[in-house]
């Protein structure tokens, strides 16, 4: 068919015939129904683009009506040409937005607040994941400890923007980061009986007499009544926050004792001739502490505030004194 032709005739020839092919290919495409694809497989054909287009808004208005503003689809849903199988039928845009809606997940874009690369809780705006994170550094560090440098967390913890079930998206700061310092389980709580006590309360649960305090701090202990409600467990804490401290702390040195031998007194007596008095020392400590517990020291310095003062005894070296006898 080409005979006869040059080389350069040749090429616009077969570049005629792929053009006249690749329109025949579009053609026939552009007659094929229109698929709702998830994740690459198709869930529901149309007829045309158009319709496919209404399903995927009807299937959006949905989906917010149901998780709130802005939620979006978890998958990926695409559109495209796609011949229709024997066992399926072409939809009605509302029938294709209820099929779509069996087939994804509803999602949220918000700032997400990842620890050790995995999404734990997350919030709609940058300054809130912040804010929660500067409240929880707060709350589990020690307030009585002079602070080296900044808190910081032991995990990796880093906010970025992605996608999560509108459930763990929250709105408030501080909830947040009660979540993130008591863990995402619920906590439990004791209702007092007659005839219990703080102490025995406690030991049920396994805790400290201080641990129970300290989760009760607006509690006077000694004086529960039947019906209080007491917190006795909440869950881990979802990050560990590392504080540095320096501490300064006062000990006391204990003085020497001197002990003299006098001939002149007598044998087995003693004598204080000079009261001891103990010293201070002064003692620099670094303080590591780990939710708000310490789990190392380290000393860095120590300085003699007083001298101790020794204790000297006379012990007397002579002849033992006679004993007296009664008539």
């Amino acid at each position: 068919m080409t005979k006869g032709l040059g080389w350069g005739e040749r090429i616009v020839y077969w570049l005629l015939l792929l053009a006249l092919g690749a329109v025949s290919v579009l053609q026939w495409r552009a007659k094929l129904p229109v698929a709702l694809f998830v994740n690459g497989q198709p869930v529901a054909w149309l007829t045309t683009s158009r319709l496919a287009q209404e399903a995927l808004r009807l299937a959006r208005e949905e989906m917010e009506r149901r998780y709130g503003q802005g939620t979006e689809f978890a998958e990926s849903v695409v559109t495209g040409n796609l011949p229709l199988p024997p066992n399926e039928r072409l939809l009605s845009p509302a029938e294709a937005a209820r099929r779509l809606l069996r087939q994804v997940h509803p999602a949220k874009r918000a700032w997400l607040i990842v620890v050790n690369d995995r999404p734990v809780i997350a919030l709609p705006r940058k300054e809130d994941a912040e804010q929660a994170l500067e409240r929880v550094k707060a709350a589990l560090t020690p307030s009585h400890l002079p602070l080296i440098r900044p808190p910081r967390f032991k995990e990796r913890v880093l906010l970025r923007q992605g996608h999560i079930a509108p459930d763990r998206v929250l709105t408030d700061p501080e909830e947040a980061a009660r979540r993130l310092t008591q863990g995402l389980q619920p906590p439990r709580y004791h209702l007092v009986k007659p005839g219990e006590v703080a102490s025995r309360i406690a030991r049920r649960y396994g805790i400290s007499l201080a641990e129970l305090q300290r989760l009760n701090p607006d509690r006077n202990l000694d004086r529960i009544k039947v019906g209080d409600r007491l917190l006795v467990s909440v869950g881990k804490p979802l990050v560990t926050v590392v504080s540095l401290h320096r501490l300064v702390t006062q000990e006391p040195i204990p003085y020497p004792v001197q002990r003299r031998l006098v001939p002149s007194l007598p044998g087995g007596s003693i004598v204080t001739r000079q009261r001891g008095k103990e010293g201070v020392r002064e003692v620099a400590w670094e303080i590591v502490c780990e939710n708000g517990q310490e789990v190392r020291r380290r000393r860095l310095q120590t300085r003699i505030l007083r001298e101790p003062v020794p204790e000297i005894l006379l012990v007397g070296g002579g002849l033992p004194r006679p004993s007296r006898r009664h008539p």
